[in-house]
């Protein structure tokens, strides 16, 4: 192997490396920012949980801030993939539907600290969503809105759905979607066992958002 090539080989396992760390210190600090919310959260504890040095973090992120910034970028951008994916299959505007009940309920409860750091940051209240948010979350949250109005203009012109505004559909839809994650998350126990899986299945939300937007829920 030449100079250059073994040269190359390890800047490849140290960007793997830093790929690695960057993650698993985006992971600790999604846990530490839901279980503090982002003021009272410290970057000592974010590193203890990540088991990094302070000065260790600060070779891959610019601060608290900056921090905080990338676990809702990561996040969110996760989710609004799943939601696209939803959109573009094929299939009626029903079996859309179902499919971004089932997208965002599984994304959530895989990821369900950074559902409940969501929660923290704009107050446990979608009031606050704009003024909780950073812009690019919030610009997020739009396009996730706009993209599941579609779905729903497709079902009203189609005859599925109920004659009314796209947009507003949306919001209600998420809305719904989002009291169900949380009546389901914050009643998990620590095996991730939720009474609500019992009471309340998933295929009980399929027919609940069917009743709200079909012509013959």
């Amino acid at each position: 192997m030449s100079r250059a090539d073994a040269a190359g080989l390890r800047a490849q396992r140290r960007r793997q490396h830093d790929s690695i760390s960057r993650e698993h210190i985006l992971d600790a600090a999604e846990q530490v920012f839901s279980e503090k919310g982002f003021h009272e959260a410290t970057l000592k504890e974010i590193a203890e949980r990540a088991e990094f040095s302070v000065g260790a973090l600060y070779g891959f992120f610019a601060g608290k801030d900056d921090l905080f910034a990338k676990v809702m970028e990561r996040r969110g951008s996760a989710i609004l993939a799943v939601i696209e994916d939803a959109v573009a299959r094929s299939g009626s505007a029903t079996e859309k539907l179902h499919a971004l009940v089932d997208g965002q309920f599984r994304y959530f409860l895989e990821h369900h600290h950074f559902y409940t750091l969501l929660q923290r940051t704009i107050g446990g209240s979608w009031l606050n969503l704009k003024a909780g948010l950073d812009e690019a979350s919030f610009e997020r949250y739009q396009k996730a809105i706009a993209l599941e109005a579609t779905v729903f203009a497709e079902g009203v012109e189609s005859g599925e759905f109920r004659d009314s505004d796209p947009e507003t559909m949306g919001v209600l839809f998420t809305g719904i979607i989002q009291a169900y994650l949380a009546h389901w998350i914050f009643s998990m126990d620590a095996t991730g066992d939720s009474p609500v899986a019992r009471t309340f299945p998933i295929d009980e939300l399929h027919a609940l958002v069917d009743r709200a937007f079909r012509r013959d829920g």
